[in-house]
């Protein structure tokens, strides 16, 4: 009998290896047999039963290396649980090769058992769907193997990145066949397999003249400027320290860095004066917005998370703005004056370098000092307000504006913090200066979704060599599980600090929380608390377990976590009455700014 699945499976695993996969995260099943053999052999490997949480696992790795994993699952409804993850990779732009087992073609709408249409499963949530088909041994097909796995890898970077699916169907028997060896196709199959795949290599990313001379045209007019960053990529986290640092130097700009921007800590000491984190609690302010509404607003990254930002683009006060996506448009309040696609380090290089060969005039000079001053008084007055507001003290109860704080301080230099969705990516732009000690930040700003959180730390995790931490919500952890299944399968220092507010505390903070008549409407349909501790999550997935309720004891588990060998869940049961203290926090803030704008 045939041994030709073993073959075709193993030549195809092999190829993705050779085009730059660097793990592969399989579920067990029947029919992905022969891949999960060939997978197993080829690469180092994570199994984990749970699709979406094998999905999100996956995702997490790339994330933190800018690598993309492959993901198998076996056929009907297992590679379904993946649509989360490929939506985020496509939203977020994060490679990740998706690789579904399926039935033969003649069994297809014929009521067969786990068989389903698999076909375009995702849809437009991936860059491109490949059918690998059922093993054959005519040479056309065999050399078509390598090639098909060497272009879905090229596909989940380019031209856009984000999620790939390959189908690959087989017929019984699934498991190797003993044979005699003499196969005619044995020949080819191992010069294949020794040639490996084939060399694809996109055309290089380059900044465009055009949008250069643009941006230093437009910059070169307007001395009072500001750069606002949002979520940017964190392997290109060096990269961006390097050109914006110069960038500022060059233009005179101030840097609104978000938490997610990888800018906002670990820049030069030289840029960090001009580097501004209160940003979103200052545009609270009218006297703010008018006194320090720039000339022109430079935009890098995805759309920022600030509200107010957002909120200030969409007025009929906007300012000037000139985006910086990177490779995929982004406007989402509309009107801005010039989207400039590509590498955002390149072009800010380009640019600061042909700056840096203009001479300035005096008064554009001191026009763009004075303003980026006044910045650094409102940011100033406004970080001491929240100081003066903020609850101290080590033996009282937790709140949540002091989580971020305590958990910047337990991690080191050069470690990497995952944050959630709703209140805490929030939180770390309020609670948290911008500082000069680098941190790498991982987040889900694609799709903003507060599923797959823990699965993907877990799969950051399992790239990434030093310290690690997750700051997420309880409802972001209930979501998420199952994935502690795949924190359970890692190794090296993971803590996972959830915020126990019991509930979706965040729609307090959204207009329907502000409404009186709806107070009890919001707490029994939005807010929705639950009740749960998280003890008995950590005992059945056999992790590390702490629940505190002081700051103090917050300190202490954190130290715990970051020096143990595997993963630790840290419950910080927090005050009631986060909302509100947020909200007073963000109100100081705002008037300490405009009080010191009025100065100026």
């Amino acid at each position: 009998m045939s041994d030709l699945h073993t073959a075709w499976a193993r030549l195809f695993a092999g190829a993705l290896r050779d085009a730059g996969i660097g793990h592969a995260v399989i579920s067990p099943g029947s029919r992905s047999t022969p891949l999960a053999l060939a997978l197993a052999r080829t690469l180092p490997h994570t199994l984990l039963h749970d699709e979406r949480a094998a999905a999100f696992f996956a995702l997490g790795q790339a994330r933190a290396s800018g690598r993309p994993a492959v993901v198998l699952a076996t056929s009907g409804t297992a590679p379904g649980h993946w649509l989360p993850a490929a939506m985020e990779a496509r939203e977020a732009g994060i490679p990740l090769l998706l690789l579904s087992a399926n039935r033969p073609w003649e069994v297809q709408d014929a009521q067969a058992s786990q068989t389903v249409d698999q076909q375009h499963l995702f849809g437009r949530h991936v860059r491109a769907f490949y059918d690998l088909g059922l093993p054959d041994e005519h040479p056309a097909a065999l050399r078509a193997v390598p090639r098909i796995a060497a272009q879905a890898v090229l596909a989940t970077r380019h031209p856009l990145s984000g999620a790939v699916h390959v189908n690959a169907r087989f017929r019984k028997p699934l498991e190797p066949q003993p044979g005699p060896g003499g196969e005619p196709w044995r020949p080819l199959v191992e010069r294949l397999s020794r040639d490996g795949a084939p060399r694809l290599l996109p055309p290089a990313a380059m900044p465009s003249p055009e949008a250069v001379a643009l941006l230093v045209e437009r910059v070169t007019a307007a001395p009072k400027g500001l750069i606002v960053a949002g979520p940017l990529p964190a392997p290109d986290a060096p990269a961006l320290r390097r050109a914006v640092a110069r960038f500022v130097a060059a233009s005179g700009y101030v840097l609104l860095a978000e938490a997610t921007s990888q800018l906002r800590f670990g820049l030069p000491a030289e840029t960090l004066p001009r580097c501004l984190g209160a940003f979103d609690a200052l545009l609270r302010a009218r006297p703010v917005r008018a006194a320090l509404k720039p000339e022109l607003a430079l935009e890098i990254g995805a759309p920022a998370v600030s509200a107010q930002w957002l909120a200030l683009c969409a007025g009929h006060d906007a300012p000037e703005r000139i985006v910086l996506p990177g490779e995929r448009p982004a406007d989402p309040a509309g009107g801005a004056a010039a989207m400039l696609l590509g590498p955002v380090a390149a072009l800010l290089e380009a640019a600061a370098e042909r700056l840096e060969s203009q001479a300035r005039p005096r008064a554009e000079h001191e026009a763009a000092t004075a303003y980026a001053q006044a910045w650094q008084f409102a940011e100033a007055g406004a970080w001491a307000a929240r100081e003066d507001c903020a609850d101290g003290g080590d033996d009282g109860p937790l709140h949540e504006h002091q989580i971020p704080a305590l958990l910047r301080a337990a991690l080191p230099a050069g470690a990497t913090l995952m944050v959630g969705n709703s209140n805490p990516v929030r939180d770390l732009d309020h609670d948290l200066r911008p500082d000069g000690r680098p941190l790498a930040v991982l987040h889900q700003r694609g799709a903003a979704g507060i599923d797959g959180l823990v699965a993907g730390a877990a799969g950051a995790r399992r790239v990434l060599d030093g310290p690690l931490a997750l700051l997420l919500g309880d409802v972001s952890l209930l979501h998420d599980a199952g994935g502690l299944a795949a924190a359970a399968a890692v190794r090296g220092p993971l803590a996972i600090v959830a915020v126990h507010n019991d509930g979706g505390r965040i729609f307090e903070r959204l207009p329907i929380g502000r409404a009186p008549a709806l107070a009890d409407d919001c707490e029994a349909l939005f807010v929705a608390g639950h009740g749960r501790g998280f003890e008995g999550l950590a005992d059945t997935y056999d992790l590390g377990y702490e629940r505190v309720a002081t700051p103090a004891a917050l300190r202490d588990a954190l130290d715990c976590a970051l020096a143990a060998n595997r993963p630790m869940l840290i419950e910080a049961r927090v005050a009631d009455g986060g909302s509100a203290t947020r909200a007073a926090l963000l109100s100081a803030m705002a008037e300490a700014g405009a009080a010191a704008v009025s100065l100026t």
